[in-house]
């Protein structure tokens, strides 16, 4: 499918099968972290400097969760649309 960003399952790379549930999330935990380095690392690049990094990763976060309101409030009134006391 264009535009997906998760593997279909059968192209996906294999999740270790012998991991015990808090080595799982270790090492999904261990993922976030890097997540959040390689963010820092960006903010970093376009700032060129150390000193704003925390209130560039706030204000990006903000417009990141301001993005995600908007589009729960789109899905929300579309449901209401399709689904509401007077749909159909």
């Amino acid at each position: 499918m264009a535009g997906q960003l998760i593997p279909l399952p059968e192209i996906a790379p294999p999740a270790p099968h012998k991991l015990t549930a808090p080595q799982r999330i270790q090492m999904w935990a261990e993922l976030m972290n890097t997540c959040e380095q390689l963010l820092l690392a960006g903010l970093r690049r376009q700032l060129g400097s150390e000193r704003d990094v925390f209130a560039a990763y706030h204000d990006w976060y903000e417009e990141q969760m301001a993005a995600h309101d908007r589009a729960v409030l789109t899905m929300v009134e579309e449901f209401n649309r399709r689904c509401g006391p007077h749909a159909g």
